[in-house]
């Protein structure tokens, strides 16, 4: 009985470190961090995630979470983190700021494709979309390469609202990356993401 007693500690004690485990990789900050949070990026742990970016970019958040405004978010310090060298935090934080500023953004133009916003909306959109196409070929790192990859797969195939209308433009923004790239597999996944978005129905935009 006391052998097995030790032993059933000795597994609680691995269990217990295993759940910490788990919980550091989900929370690591270096890495593309709404891909779990369904239809809306606000699920999940991206409420946690735009708590964080909120406090490197207060200016840049406080217009696009803003619905009432028209204004264009400046891009140019979520550019220069991003393209940032050697990458660090601070590129992923930018990336993930790309990341919520787009679904947010994207939303807003596809639930007015019909209203006067929807033109301006779908610039400001697009402009979001060109600063991680952009990083790719500035910085050749193979991680952050990978998670720009992990946001456009999140951007076209994970079901955000209003995504599915947009995922059209998207494949032609992936498929150029192939040729910014020397990796094959990573060329693979480049290739295999755009012909699945090109593949996808298109559709307009989900209801709240």
């Amino acid at each position: 009985m006391v052998v097995r007693g030790l032993w059933s500690s000795e597994r609680l004690v691995w269990l217990w470190l295993s759940v910490c485990c788990a919980a550091c990789v989900s929370q690591d900050p270096l890495r593309y961090r709404l891909a779990g949070s369904g239809e809306n990026w606000a699920d999940a742990d991206g409420g946690e995630v735009v708590d964080e970016l909120r406090q490197r970019y207060p200016d840049f958040f406080a217009v696009v979470l803003d619905p009432a405004t028209t204004r264009d978010p400046d891009l140019r310090p979520i550019r220069r983190d991003l393209e940032h060298a050697p990458v660090d935090r601070r590129n992923y934080d930018a990336l993930n700021a790309v990341a919520v500023a787009y679904f947010e953004l994207n939303y807003r133009a596809e639930a007015d494709r019909a209203g006067s916003s929807y033109l301006g909306a779908s610039f400001r959109t697009a402009h979001l979309a060109a600063v991680p196409w952009r990083a790719y070929s500035e910085i050749d790192d193979p991680a952050l390469r990978d998670a720009i990859l992990d946001f456009f797969e999140d951007a076209g195939l994970g079901g955000k609202l209003g995504t599915a209308g947009t995922r059209g433009r998207l494949a032609d923004i992936v498929a150029s990356l192939e040729a910014k790239e020397p990796d094959r597999q990573r060329r693979e996944r480049i290739a295999q993401l755009a012909a699945a978005l090109r593949a996808q129905p298109q559709a307009g935009s989900a209801p709240l």
